[in-house]
């Protein structure tokens, strides 16, 4: 994954970068004020040595925000498929069936809790696009 931003100030080998979101729909909000394209400052690798005030190319490990998607997306919909399953073999209700989501939801928190810094990603600047200083 990779994105643009500027480097709005450095301390030894990171940098923070503000980064623009674009738009969905790639075209100009102003126009349509249907979304706003809000910013953000990311702390990122600097091995490239990028100065204040250059644009920059950052990259992040894909397959970290791959696992963090199926842990949380999929993981509770296979959750509630397991429950279903559990409380139709053994003939209990939708509430026993709620019942039993419900603590698997709340060991999902748990396991999201635990993994926060595992999943935790590095982004790395790539690419310096245009330099302040032009050096």
């Amino acid at each position: 994954m990779t994105g643009e931003g500027i480097v709005v100030s450095v301390s030894g080998t990171s940098a923070k970068v503000l980064i623009r979101k674009k738009s969905a729909c790639s075209h100009d909000c102003s126009d349509c004020s249907a979304c706003t394209a809000p910013t953000f400052e990311t702390t990122v690798s600097n091995p490239l040595e990028a100065k204040v005030g250059d644009r920059v190319v950052i990259e992040g490990n894909t397959s970290k925000i791959l696992g963090v998607s199926l842990l949380v997306y999929i993981l509770p919909v296979f959750l509630l498929i397991v429950a279903a399953i559990v409380c139709d073999a053994n003939s209990m209700g939708a509430a026993s069936t709620a019942l039993i989501f419900a603590v698997m939801l709340a060991i999902w928190i748990f396991v999201i809790r635990l993994s926060n810094k595992k999943f935790h990603t590095t982004n790395t600047i790539v690419g310096i696009i245009d330099a302040e200083n032009k050096r």
